[in-house]
């Protein structure tokens, strides 16, 4: 399994951090937040890295270069950053040199299936995606999702799962009038080719821009079973200065700083 790493985003939510570094560099428990990312990654057993670049995309060819920990890095820029659907077709595109959507199937050198992963996810220790790869590959799950559990105002803010009571996914609202519900968070896994024609395929969305949770909604609606996994230990987001300083006091508050 590879995986598709987004970090092309600007960030502009976290100026002025970002005006000179791009958000996936930013420091956290002493080092970047995207090579804690990576590494959280490398663990679940990903044999290549397509990292979606964009914003400062030099900074962060250097930070990173052609290798981590052992595991090839390839690069794909989003020079318009259009969305993370967008995102997922750049990496296909410029990442593997996917020119038409059968290639995807045929092509040797992309994969069956994929991990994808927000660069800008910050997991503590706990958080062993591997779980995720391993349900992939059950007989009958055509994809996962990683869940948090959240209150009713979190869960407003993003995509809110359904679920059956064997964990498969039924629908994705944005809204919910729950107490508190399961959430997508950043974290899926996908047969490569179906989610790239559901990203080839999916409309834009009220924001402007190509959604992968659009994506995704389509594939359920043609009946790809895709399961919720639950999320081990700390996680979160970084979005905003008030997200990076909870990420860099959980850290910097461990012992390990991992």
């Amino acid at each position: 399994m590879h995986a598709l790493v987004f970090a092309a985003g600007r960030g502009s939510r976290l100026r002025p951090h970002t005006d000179t570094t791009p958000k996936p560099l930013l420091e956290v428990g002493g080092e970047p937040l995207l090579e804690r990312t990576l590494r959280t990654v490398v663990d679940a057993d990903i044999e290549t890295i397509v990292l979606v670049v964009g914003y400062r995309a030099d900074r962060i060819r250097e930070a990173i270069g052609t290798t981590f920990d052992g595991v090839p890095v390839r690069y794909a820029v989003q020079e318009d950053r259009l969305g993370l659907a967008h995102a997922v077709r750049t990496a296909f595109e410029d990442g593997y040199g996917v020119t038409e959507p059968s290639a995807v199937a045929t092509d040797g050198a992309v994969p069956d299936d994929v991990l994808t992963v927000n660069g800008d996810n910050a997991f503590g220790p706990a958080c062993d995606l591997s779980r995720l790869v391993d349900r992939h590959r059950e007989s009958g799950v055509d994809g996962t999702v990683l869940l948090d559990r959240v209150t009713r105002n979190e869960a407003e803010a993003t995509a809110r799962c359904t679920l059956a009571d064997d964990g498969t996914i039924r629908a994705l609202e944005s809204t919910t009038d729950a107490v508190s519900g399961s959430i997508v968070a950043g974290v899926q896994t996908h047969d490569a080719p179906a989610l790239y024609d559901a990203c080839r395929t999916v409309d834009r969305g009220a924001t402007g821009e190509y959604e992968l949770t659009d994506a995704l909604e389509s594939m359920l609606a043609d009946g790809r079973r895709y399961v919720g996994v639950e999320l081990d230990g700390w996680h979160l987001n970084v979005n905003t200065p008030a997200d990076l300083e909870r990420a860099r006091s959980y850290f910097e508050n461990r012992s390990d700083r991992r």
